[in-house]
């Protein structure tokens, strides 16, 4: 009688998996390319093989497919249709002695939308970074070779520490006037994000005008979506869902009322703005996938 065979054992950093493209070519938006070539002054013809190198560095630490996919160098923010509000929110007052705004990304990944921000003229000490991945933070100034010119400050951490605000997050209570969440509210379930958005009201300043914001991947209808690989649960916005998560937030927060919530769904196969954006996210399949820009705004 013929043994058993064993399922073979699941190799999360192996190269052969379908979210690690050998080939770069279709997944370096220009404008990232642009980045790297005029704010890292990486020469035209070196950039592929810069991209490839930190690449392999950064899957080595932690294999994301997002690392495999060169999703670590999307700029998502320069396309929000909040931009250019956020643009003139940051520039300091010439005739201010204040620094000027600040502004913290939460889930930074390699801190490439801050490097963005500093290339578009905001001073970069007004910029704070924050990920789980402490080695993605170190390994980013190699990525856009500014360790002596980038001055953010850029914190690893985990957002569900009970000591957050006791520890990583010390002084931080109130501190920023926009906190930008990235294809980050997506890897969670309606219970944890409820958790993470009471964090960042608590994260930012009580004067009008505080502004929340990001993209991430949704779902129309608003639902909870099963992530294949790793058997995880996750919430997939819409319009409707995330204005009643922001109510729930509100109503944990005793800030019912203060809030001017706006949002844009698209739904993945009727919109090429989302296939631009968002293709080869392997996980994120089936009916009614789409992509949603947000915005919470204190009033």
């Amino acid at each position: 009688m013929a043994e058993p065979t064993s399922k073979p054992k699941f190799d999360g950093y192996s190269k052969e998996l379908r979210w690690y493209y050998k080939d770069i070519d279709g997944h370096l938006d220009p404008i990232s390319r642009e980045l790297l070539e005029e704010y890292s002054h990486i020469p035209d013809g070196d950039v592929d093989s810069h991209v490839y190198k930190i690449r392999d560095i950064l899957w080595s630490q932690i294999p994301y497919p997002c690392i495999g996919e060169f999703k670590f160098l999307a700029l998502n923010l320069p396309k929000h249709p909040m931009y250019s509000h956020l643009l003139s929110l940051l520039h300091p007052n010439p005739q201010s002695q204040s620094p000027g705004p600040l502004l913290l990304d939460l889930g930074c990944c390699v801190a490439q939308e801050l490097r963005s921000l500093t290339h578009a003229g905001i001073p970069s000490q007004n910029l704070y970074g924050s990920d789980l991945i402490s080695s993605y933070l170190t390994t980013s100034y190699d990525l856009f070779n500014d360790k002596e010119t980038f001055k953010a400050t850029l914190v690893p951490a985990d957002i569900f520490s009970s000591k957050l605000f006791e520890n990583e997050f010390s002084g931080w209570e109130s501190k920023f006037k926009i906190v930008h969440a990235g294809l980050f509210l997506h890897l969670f379930d309606w219970e944890h994000q409820l958790l993470v958005c009471v964090q960042i009201v608590k994260l930012l300043s009580v004067e009008k005008g505080a502004l929340f914001l990001g993209e991430m991947v949704g779902c129309e209808g608003g639902m909870e979506k099963k992530l294949g690989m790793v058997d995880k649960k996750l919430f997939l916005h819409d319009e409707g869902s995330f204005e009643r998560l922001w109510g729930e937030v509100a109503e944990k927060t005793g800030t019912k009322g203060e809030w001017r919530v706006e949002s844009r769904f698209k739904v993945r196969q009727k919109d090429e703005e989302w296939k631009a954006r968002c293709e080869g996210l392997t996980f994120f399949v089936g009916e009614g996938i789409g992509w949603i820009t947000f915005s919470v705004e204190r009033v």
